[in-house]
């Protein structure tokens, strides 16, 4: 079974820390893209603040600090999975 699934406006992943993201894409918008490039002020993290905007991790919502906390694995598999979908998009 597929870690990472996808519909139009959801993208489910299965962390390693079994945890299961659900990230609604129909959230992000050009006002939250702002507010998360501020908030990340290095622009290197802007997509976890993003993420942290419109997940919900087991069904509950965790700051992006807290993210951050995870194993990178899981960070960049949160990464790659919000990246895939606008690649898929854009095809």
């Amino acid at each position: 079974m597929s870690e990472t699934k996808t519909n139009e406006n959801l993208i489910t992943v299965k962390l390693s820390n079994g945890m299961t993201a659900e990230m609604d894409i129909s959230k992000a918008d050009g006002h939250l893209l702002m507010k998360s490039r501020r908030a990340a002020q290095d622009g290197v993290s802007t997509v976890i603040y993003l993420i942290s905007e419109i997940a919900l991790f087991d069904g509950k919502k965790l700051p992006a600090p807290e993210i951050l906390n995870f194993n990178a694995f899981d960070i960049v598999k949160l990464e790659n999975a919000w990246g895939a979908h606008f690649q898929e998009q854009n095809t």
